[in-house]
């Protein structure tokens, strides 16, 4: 295998030169697009009929949804509502920065396309996708299923791949068996998306991969990935590549999966690809890096505007908060181990990359990665299917690119499913009265307000239990801030004034911890939703927990006897000093930044 030569790219395009560049690119990473109308009937199972006019849908329990990171069904509502909006504003060009399937399942695929293609026919988009870790999930194709699709009852069903040990027995009213929830791997994935940016297209200015060849097959586009012990080798693909759609703008797909290869039980297996990143990138496939430069290069000679998107971050996305979040939380915790580390960071810096959009991490946020001759901007683009759901619109004029943050708050349709989860929630109170979900989802007014309540919900059955110190959890979620300063005998220098009691009485520990990941996903966006009465709170418990001296539980407060309040102080103080520098991160709405790759002007904020 051999890179392309600079030689290529510099002759390959007509020049640009004196045209100034005028269009958009819409930005949706992370749709995990899950088809609700996919036809499993002929494996027995005939989905919820929600009415006589509309096809029964095939979708997963809210129990499920509420317990994940994602939605998995209301998002493809969201998907129409965003490439309805994007089609609205007469933008293009649109780019998927991986994790477009749920888990690359061939059902979801074949939906994910047709309602592609349906809009390229109605509005002359284009598309351009790049995989995540979720499409694929391994690099070749994998028996699996889901075990929590809801049936007509409202209880929860199985279906998986037919050569799945699940499905080795006979099938039963539970459990079904349909090779369309099969884990699709990069054949699969290409096959099914190859009009989305994966090959070349006649409209392309351009098109080309990292791999010295004139053909786009996969078998030609491959990489040798070997174990860590590195008795193993196989060859996977990889699927970047570098597009011009139009004149002047240069698309770099950057697909940065990597899936090291495990031998168990004589048989192949791979790791998943969610924790490795840009940081095994560099270790696994530096080819990328040196075409990466490459690239930039090219794009500086022949006067392009060159913008970056893969699925994972390029820059950190804590704002500068990680090493307190590893110190309080753990080193495991809030994924954490996904963060390109500072050498990795300025690597990619060194590039010349000036923008690079990316998802995976379901936030809105931005970074600078700054060098001595380049500075490198990292947009973490929300997830639509996931609080708080929006996109990226990058606008370029000239130089410039405008990017901007696209909020979708209504949404038709997004309550559509609500008859199957009041069926779920009724068979739950039946028969598992202790795994009954906050009903309140359902009275939801908007998709804005779904999603908060979704993240509250995830909150209190897997954040909590998962990531937060033991002395948070349980007991104290329903304190207020007040009561919790009633638990020491801890001298105050300032003492409380009757406001700031008022204040603090009205706050929970739980409201704070929901409000602290409302901030931790959205940045700025959150603000909407988080009262002003709740940061006022903040700030005066910040103060009053960093006035004390040594630490004195009260010892008529039986509490104090089951759990270290101590330890609580402690935390909780770390805890509100995070969320004040999440507060005040970098500008996560809307930036200019110049693109020209012979620059290295700092970014403006857009004007009201």
């Amino acid at each position: 295998m051999r890179l392309f030569t600079l030689f290529s790219l510099l002759f390959v395009t007509l020049q640009t030169y004196g045209k100034e560049l005028n269009t958009q690119i819409a930005f949706i990473p992370d749709v995990h697009f899950h088809d609700i109308y996919a036809d499993f009937s002929q494996s027995g199972f005939k989905g919820v009929k929600l009415d006589s006019q509309t096809k029964p849908v095939a979708i997963r329990s809210m129990k499920a949804q509420l317990h994940s990171t994602r939605l998995f069904n209301e998002n493809y509502f969201a998907l129409i509502a965003a490439l309805d909006d994007i089609a609205g504003r007469g933008v293009k060009l649109v780019a998927l920065p991986g994790d477009f399937t749920d888990d690359g399942q061939p059902a979801h695929l074949k939906g994910l396309k047709a309602l592609l293609n349906d809009y390229t026919k109605r509005y002359d988009m284009r598309f351009f996708a790049i995989p995540g870790n979720h499409d694929p999930v391994k690099p070749i194709k994998t028996a699996a299923g889901k075990s929590d699709f809801l049936n007509d009852k409202g209880r929860e069903v199985a279906i998986f791949s037919r050569d799945h040990r699940n499905c080795k027995t006979s099938q039963t009213d539970t459990l079904f068996c349909d090779d369309g929830i099969a884990h699709g791997g990069y054949q699969e994935i290409v096959s099914a998306m190859a009009d989305f940016g994966l090959m070349p297209n006649s409209q392309d200015l351009l098109w080309q991969t990292p791999f010295i060849s004139d053909h786009a097959a996969l078998s030609e586009r491959q990489y040798q990935q070997c174990s860590k012990d590195k008795k193993h080798c196989v060859v996977i693909p990889d699927t970047s590549y570098l597009v011009e759609p139009v004149a002047g703008l240069w698309l770099l797909a950057i697909d940065a999966n990597v899936y090291l290869p495990e031998f168990k039980n004589n048989q192949l297996t791979f790791k998943g690809s969610g924790n490795a990143g840009y940081n095994k990138v560099l270790t696994e496939k530096p080819y990328l890096i040196t075409w990466i430069k490459q690239i930039v290069s090219a794009a500086k000679k022949q006067n392009k505007t060159l913008i970056a998107f893969s699925h994972f971050p390029m820059g950190e996305f804590y704002d500068q908060q990680s090493a307190s979040i590893k110190e309080l939380y753990g080193s495991d915790a809030f994924q954490l181990t996904r963060e390109p580390t500072r050498n990795t960071q300025a690597t990619l810096a060194e590039t010349g990359l000036r923008l690079h959009i990316g998802g995976h991490m379901h936030m809105n946020d931005t970074s600078f990665i700054k060098t001595t001759k380049n500075t490198l901007y990292n947009i973490q683009a929300p997830s639509i299917s996931a609080y708080r759901p929006a996109y990226k619109l990058v606008s370029i004029k000239g130089s410039e690119a405008k990017v901007d943050t696209v909020l979708l708050d209504s949404i038709a349709g997004f309550d559509a499913l609500f008859p199957a989860y009041e069926k779920e929630y009724s068979y739950l109170a039946e028969h598992a009265p202790d795994e009954k979900w906050l009903a309140d989802i359902l009275d939801s007014e908007d998709y804005h307000q779904f999603t908060l309540r979704h993240l509250a919900g995830l909150t209190r059955w897997r954040f909590i239990p998962r990531e937060w110190p033991e002395s948070f959890r349980n007991l104290l979620l329903s304190f207020s801030f007040h009561e919790l300063l009633g638990l020491y005998d801890t001298p105050i220098n300032k003492p409380l004034t009757r406001h700031s009691e008022r204040v603090l009485k009205g706050i929970t520990l739980f409201e704070f911890i929901r409000d602290f990941y409302l901030l931790r996903n959205a940045g700025s966006l959150a603000f909407k939703d988080i009262p002003t009465q709740h940061l006022k709170a903040y700030k005066v418990m910040a103060q009053q927990l960093n006035t004390m001296g040594q630490c004195i539980p009260k010892k008529v407060r039986k509490i104090a006897q089951t759990v270290d309040v101590c330890t609580l102080q402690i935390g909780l103080s770390k805890a509100l000093m995070i969320f004040e520098k999440l507060a005040d991160g970098e500008n996560d709405r809307c930036l200019i930044i110049d693109l020209n790759l012979n620059a290295n002007k700092p970014a403006k904020a857009c004007l009201p």
